[in-house]
């Protein structure tokens, strides 16, 4: 009324009650969707960094491919290893101790045995290291595989392929006793091949000499053939 009674006053036209009042509901209703408008921006920009957020954790914390490429697991140890000047009997599979020696005389070990006679009298710990002892060696080393047709880590059965573990043992003749162990093998089936026992023949020695960790580890095996070399000495 007041404002009414100011324009009639000045000479303006009165007041309209009933359009004040619906430009008034006009504004509640405009301000009410704008708030309502505003809320769902801004709740769409939330959800949008929720989600961008989980997609970066993801992409931080998901394990990468598994690649096609599978390298041995090894284990082993030892406890005293033989001095390059010192005598060695190499026994066992004839192909692995063939990849032995070689392995062996690129590290400098020049005194090599090699008698594939008794190569299936591996389990007679005694009777090597008398042959050994007339031989004038100081170390025996026995290399045996075994093939199997299961048990592989990422599959259970082989079918027409193997499950091939490569296995180096030490004796040394003046203890008597087992001085150093390895195994290596693949953890998917394989074809029996060559390469294959080649590479789990390096592979076992260079753990058993400490050139490398046990487990699993991205080691291509023509390093572990050649690792720890270092030339000669004059």
């Amino acid at each position: 009324m007041k404002h009414c009674s100011i324009a009639l006053l000045w000479g303006q036209e009165p007041c309209d009650h009933h359009r004040l009042d619906h430009l008034s509901r006009h504004s509640s209703l405009l301000y009410s969707q704008v708030v309502k408008q505003q809320y769902r921006i801004d709740s769409f920009i939330s959800l949008m960094c929720v989600v961008s957020t989980l997609l970066i954790l993801e992409g931080c914390f998901s394990k990468p491919p598994t690649s096609g490429v599978h390298f041995p697991i090894t284990i082993g140890s030892h406890t005293l290893l033989p001095a390059e000047q010192q005598r060695i009997i190499i026994l066992g599979d004839p192909l692995l101790a063939s990849v032995a020696e070689e392995w062996f005389r690129s590290h400098h070990y020049s005194s090599i045995l090699m008698l594939p006679q008794i190569s299936q009298a591996s389990s007679d710990r005694q009777g090597m290291i008398t042959v050994a002892a007339e031989q004038n060696a100081e170390f025996v080393i026995i290399l045996e595989r075994e093939e199997l047709n299961d048990g592989a880590l990422l599959k259970p059965h082989c079918g027409s392929l193997f499950n091939i573990h490569v296995k180096v043992r030490g004796l040394s003749v003046e203890t008597r006793k087992t001085v150093l162990l390895s195994n290596a093998h693949y953890p998917q089936c394989i074809e029996r091949s060559d390469t294959a026992l080649q590479n789990l023949t390096c592979q076992a020695l260079a753990t058993a000499w400490g050139f490398r960790p046990s487990g699993q580890l991205e080691i291509p095996s023509h390093l572990a053939c050649t690792v720890g070399q270092i030339p000669p000495k004059d």
